[in-house]
């Protein structure tokens, strides 16, 4: 089993009573946001891989009755990325930094200069390309855009369903 940590962007505003609704469904294992991109939540969970983990709490989600419009990684610390790739804190700040490695580090996602923050999958996919180390995590990115392409494919076949049928016939 691996543990991931992701978030399922909804499509309409959380209402307190929504939120008690998602904590008490899902045992206390998620994390309810609002910020300036939407209401998020959050997840914690064991699964044999990310995509079903995913899949897992999108169904869930819909269940319960609500939207989902995206999914986005989670964001990582640089101690995180130390302890998922097997350095030091210092190792990482270097690489961060630019004083260490390759360059072309990852720009954060969030946070600030004093904690900042990046998507794991922005970060797995540098290490991946940038080291000489036989390093591999799994494909989070590709996976999240796939998701992310059927979640709006949902949305537009119940909203403007011709249009989903002419993108469909680009794929042929």
């Amino acid at each position: 089993m691996t543990s991931c940590a992701f978030r399922i962007r909804l499509h309409d505003p959380l209402t307190d009573e929504d939120a008690d609704r998602l904590y008490e469904a899902f045992d206390e294992e998620v994390t309810v946001e609002e910020g300036p991109k939407g209401h998020f939540v959050g997840f914690e969970r064991e699964a044999p891989s990310f995509l079903d983990a995913v899949l897992d709490a999108i169904k869930e989600v819909i269940a319960l009755g609500f939207e989902p419009l995206a999914v986005e990684d989670e964001l990582v610390s640089m101690a995180d990325i130390a302890e998922r790739t097997g350095r030091s804190r210092q190792s990482v700040s270097m690489l961060v930094a630019g004083q260490r490695g390759p360059g072309g580090f990852p720009p954060p996602a969030a946070g600030n200069v004093r904690s900042p923050l990046w998507h794991w999958a922005d970060v797995a996919s540098w290490f991946e390309s940038t080291t000489a180390a036989e390093v591999s995590f799994e494909d989070r990115t590709r996976t999240i855009a796939s998701i992310n392409g059927a979640l709006a494919n949902r949305v537009l076949a119940r909203e403007r369903p011709n249009d989903l049928k002419r993108i469909q016939r680009l794929s042929r």
